[in-house]
């Protein structure tokens, strides 16, 4: 698919189906995040639950940004080969990897709110970490949606969209968000090599920042339940 055509045809439906089909279950990342949390507990046993959250935050996001740097770095591969290699990588490969890296940020902060205590199997937990996921990727791609997601009146905008038409608003951040990555992807057309670093690269720093302002939002959120009339 061109970038043209992701543009005209696609209203976020296309991505959202895609990511939802093939990423983590709220069980899951209940289920990995207890395993982490026991193992930070074994090393650290004099920590606080704060210390513990910032531990499991900080391997989550490590992890998961080496994983979106794979990716990046696997579906630029056909852009190596002059020629053919280039314009399948050029029509298919941004395609791909627009998913595989949508899905790896998702997972991941599916997993931070689950480490911050967010019950996943609730539609509007599931949805709102959908939105800080797709913010925080829209703020570091240069397009604007608002207040920034690491603020109080970035969280409280979030809020007010699942008061809304949230599957509305959800499938245009992913429609933004594909648009505005699959630009960005252009580059790793480039022959003979040039753009596999490129990919690898956008996608570990997109990640990266991805998961340090989801923790500073599901922080902040915290934070924001706990005062009077908040």
């Amino acid at each position: 698919m061109s970038k043209e055509d992701f543009e005209e045809k696609n209203d976020g439906s296309l991505i959202l189906t895609a990511v939802q089909a093939i990423a983590i279950s709220p069980e899951k990342a209940k289920k990995w995040v207890t395993q982490y949390k026991k193992a930070a507990q074994k090393s650290h046993p004099d920590y606080d639950e704060t210390q513990i959250e910032k531990i499991v935050s900080e391997k989550i996001i490590s992890k998961y940004s080496s994983y979106s740097s794979l990716s990046g770095g696997l579906t630029a591969i056909p852009g190596a080969i002059p020629g053919v290699g280039t314009l399948i990588s050029a029509i298919g490969g941004g395609t791909a990897d627009l998913t595989a890296c949508m899905k790896i940020q998702i997972d991941m902060t599916m997993l931070l709110a689950t480490n911050y205590g967010w019950d996943l199997t609730d539609h509007d937990a599931l949805h709102m970490t959908m939105l800080i996921a797709l913010s925080g990727g829209l703020e570091k791609l240069g397009v604007q949606t608002g207040a920034p997601v690491a603020s109080k009146a970035g969280v409280k905008m979030l809020q007010q969209y699942l008061k809304g038409a949230v599957l509305v608003t959800v499938k245009e951040f992913f429609k933004k968000f594909g648009i505005a990555f699959s630009r960005k992807a252009l580059e790793k057309s480039i022959p003979f090599g040039v753009g596999i670093a490129a990919g690898s690269g956008l996608n570990y720093i997109l990640t990266q920042y991805i998961g340090k302002e989801a923790v500073k939002a599901f922080t902040i959120e915290r934070e924001m339940r706990s005062l009077p009339n908040s």
